[in-house]
């Protein structure tokens, strides 16, 4: 039995606080190396930001065709979704406010005072759309250039010019801004903010079918769901959203995705926002530019979704 001031007792103490003391040296210093390294990923973002990418200004010149136009406008309001974004002027605005990720605003596209399109040659929003860079070479932020990229020559053409056509609207629209979660999701792969950075810019041109109800095509089509519903088209939530955004669906054939639905339910939801169970989907899903999409693009879409590999919801 030990007596009243046992040695082994102060003993014990003292190894108690050597072992707490070298626990919270650890903990601290942890946190140290965790910040350091925030801060180090941090400044390589902003350093990227300033990266500026060689790449050839496409031959595009701007056209009053009004048949060119028109097909301009059906991209703008379809699988573009570019008045989504830019509003129906094409004016910009506020997309949406991802909390700690950022703010996603869209430039006014027209000539407009505030508006971006009279420092744009009409090649350099060719550029802008197809691979995400600004009149000075960097990198633009948050637009979607995979959605982009594929379109071929006469589509970009169309588009280019439907964007010169509008009349000028006179509005600023104040610039995007990535937050400092958003820059350390970009900086480890979580996801890619930096436009320019989305795309392989050494890959050769793929050759693009002409429209057409097909799954090959509609492969293509298929792009502007990546962003959301993930590489696998399988839904769930998407990496560093906040939880106020809702959760994109499953697009596969699984029994959690698009199963048992019928050409004719997808395409009822692609025209109204409405399940076939009655249930409206999330305003983050751009039905009204899928509502815009003509019968060839809707089919086509649909060929393709039905040749995925049926996988559970969630696997992105």
């Amino acid at each position: 039995m030990q007596s009243v001031g046992d040695p082994r007792d102060k003993l014990g103490t003292v190894k108690r606080k050597s072992w707490l003391k070298w626990l919270v040296i650890g903990v601290l210093s942890v946190i140290g190396l965790a910040l350091v390294v925030a801060a180090y990923q941090l400044l390589s973002f902003s350093r990227a930001l300033s990266k500026v990418y060689d790449i050839e200004t496409p031959d595009i010149v701007a056209t009053t065709d009004s048949t060119v136009i028109a097909r301009g406008r059906h991209l703008a309001q379809s699988i573009g979704g570019c008045l989504g974004c830019h509003g129906p002027g094409l004016a910009g605005g506020l997309v949406d406010d991802l909390g700690p990720i950022g703010v996603i605003r869209a430039p006014n596209l027209t000539t407009g005072r505030g508006g971006v399109g009279g420092t744009y040659t009409d090649g350099q929003l060719a550029r802008a759309i197809r691979y995400g860079i600004r009149t000075d070479g960097r990198t633009l932020l948050f637009m979607p250039t995979p959605e982009h990229n594929w379109w071929p020559d006469t589509d970009l053409l169309a588009i280019v010019s439907f964007v010169r056509s509008q009349p000028p609207v006179d509005t600023t629209i104040e610039p995007a801004v990535v937050r400092p979660l958003g820059k350390l999701l970009s900086q480890f792969g979580v996801v890619e903010l930096r436009s320019a950075a989305m795309i392989d810019h050494t890959a050769s041109r793929e050759e693009i079918p002409n429209p057409e109800p097909t799954a090959r095509y509609g492969a293509f089509l298929a792009r502007g769901c990546v962003g959301c519903h993930g590489e696998g088209l399988s839904g769930g939530r998407i990496p560093g959203a906040p939880s106020s955004l809702p959760i994109p669906a499953n697009l596969t054939p699984d029994e959690t995705g698009l199963g048992d639905w019928s050409k004719e339910e997808f395409v009822a939801v692609l025209n109204t926002g409405v399940r076939p169970d009655g249930r409206r989907l999330a305003a983050f899903m751009p039905f009204v530019s899928t509502r815009a999409m003509n019968d060839v693009e809707k089919t086509a879409l649909w060929a393709y979704l039905r040749t995925l590999p049926p996988r559970a919801f969630g696997n992105r």
